[in-house]
C-alpha cells in the first residue's frame, strides 16, 4: 500500500522536525542522485581548557565544539550504498520509485533520538575530559537500528512513502 497524500521527503522531513535535538537538523534532496540526506550538528560549550582537533584539522581551543556528520538514504536501485557507507554514519536504502517502508522510517528515527541523546552526552563528555577516548565519534549500532525496525507494527511495513515526483 502507498501512501498517496505522503511523499517520503515529506514523512522524513515531519519525523526528523518532531526528534527533540538541540543541535542543527537539516534534509538535502539531490533529484538527480536519487538520494535524501538528514545532517545533524551537534554543539557543546565548555569552560575546561582543551585542544581538540575536528574534522577537518583544525584546531579549536576551549569554547564552543561543533560535530557534525549525515545519515544517506538511497535508491537501492540506482546506487550501490557501499560506496558510500565510509562516509556516513549510516546508510539506509529504499525500493527506487516505490519509497521507502513507514516501518524502517519510523525504527529509524526511534533508535536515531537516542543515538542523538547519547551522542551529545557523549560529546560533552569528551570536551570536559570525563570520556576515556582521545577520538570521539557518534556510536550507531546497526544492530539496534534493525531491532527497533523490527518493533514496528506489522501493518507498518506494508505502508510505503513514494519517492517524490517534484
Amino acid at each position: 500500500m502507498t501512501k498517496a497524500d505522503t511523499n517520503m521527503l515529506d514523512y522524513i522531513g515531519d519525523k526528523m522536525d518532531a526528534l527533540d535535538f538541540d543541535g542543527d537538523l537539516n534534509l538535502n534532496w539531490d533529484k538527480e542522485a536519487h538520494v535524501i540526506e538528514l545532517e545533524y550538528t551537534m554543539t557543546v560549550t565548555t569552560d575546561q581548557e582543551y585542544q581538540i582537533q575536528n574534522q577537518e584539522g583544525d584546531v579549536a581551543e576551549s569554547g564552543e565544539v561543533s560535530y557534525d556528520d549525515a545519515v544517506l538514504f538511497y535508491d537501492k536501485t540506482k546506487i550501490n550504498g557501499d560506496d558510500y557507507k565510509e562516509d556516513y554514519l549510516t546508510i539506509i536504502p529504499f525500493a527506487g520509485k516505490k519509497g521507502i517502508d513507514q516501518a524502517t522510517v519510523d525504527g529509524f528515527f526511534e533508535y536515531f533520538q537516542q543515538v542523538l541523546d547519547d551522542g551529545e552526552s557523549d560529546l560533552l563528555d569528551f570536551v570536559d575530559g570525563t570520556s576515556e577516548g582521545d577520538e570521539f565519534a557518534v556510536q550507531f549500532d546497526q544492530d539496534a537500528l534493525d531491532a527497533a525496525i523490527a518493533q514496528q507494527p506489522a501493518p507498518k511495513a506494508d505502508v510505503f512513502y513514494a519517492y517524490p515526483k517534484y
